[in-house]
């Protein structure tokens, strides 16, 4: 469903007194409800549910390797031009689905953690093998690792992550940035075509939230200014 139809629903089963609430405040809600339900089902070891996902393209570029002496010397740095917008985290590993390169047919790249980076293809075996992580306690870039003998690294432009967000609308902003404005949501953001990434199971506890805490939320927020944050 479009980003559109949850806000207006949620509007709708709004009481009178709060209809004139900014969308930017029932999107968060959206947001941080459907983060708690995720988590909540994906810390029991479930299947990832596809549906849930975006992707985004990152342009690679070298790092400055002066900032990575934990890594040895015998493999090249690239990192993402772009943040990564704030991925949901579990309790044993961030909801990647899949990393590859965006230009050209891959295999699926390793996704590590930054404390994994230290060691990975440093073995004989695992030596071609290419290795992302995202530096979450410095900038939350994606950053790839690749052994600098690898032919595939003059291909590495351009990594393409696939993944569950805590803020789809981070993804668009990345997908159609002339349609985002520094305040935040534009105006022309129901006119195309944005899928919300939730399944009618998380739109059903989404929503009931909503309504049942989310006036409480709503009204700490319009206390404190921050009716217009995403």
């Amino acid at each position: 469903m479009k980003l559109s139809y949850y806000i207006s629903e949620i509007r709708q089963a709004l009481p009178m007194d709060w209809k004139h609430i900014d969308d930017r405040l029932i999107i968060r809600l959206l947001n941080q409800f459907r983060t708690i339900y995720i988590k909540n089902q994906y810390n029991q070891n479930r299947s990832i549910d596809r549906a849930l996902s975006q992707t985004v393209n990152l342009e690679v570029k070298p790092a400055d390797e002066s900032t990575m002496d934990f890594i040895s010397t015998t493999s090249r740095i690239l990192k993402s031009v772009q943040a990564v917008p704030k991925l949901i985290k579990l309790s044993h590993r961030d909801l990647v689905i899949a990393v590859r390169n965006a230009k050209i047919l891959s295999d699926n790249y390793n996704y590590i953690s930054k404390e994994d980076a230290v060691y990975a293809g440093n073995g004989k075996v695992n030596t071609k093998e290419i290795y992302c992580f995202i530096y979450h306690d410095e900038d939350d870039h994606l950053y790839v690792k690749i052994n600098k003998a690898n032919p595939k690294i003059s291909m590495l432009t351009h990594i393409s992550l696939q993944a569950i967000f805590e803020n789809p609308l981070e993804c668009m902003v990345l997908q159609y940035p002339e349609t985002y404005t520094e305040d935040g949501l534009d105006s022309s953001l129901e006119e195309r075509d944005y899928e919300y990434p939730m399944t009618d199971t998380i739109w059903g506890y989404v929503k009931s939230n909503i309504l049942q805490d989310g006036l409480n939320i709503i009204q700490t927020d319009i206390a404190d200014g921050k009716e217009k944050e995403v």
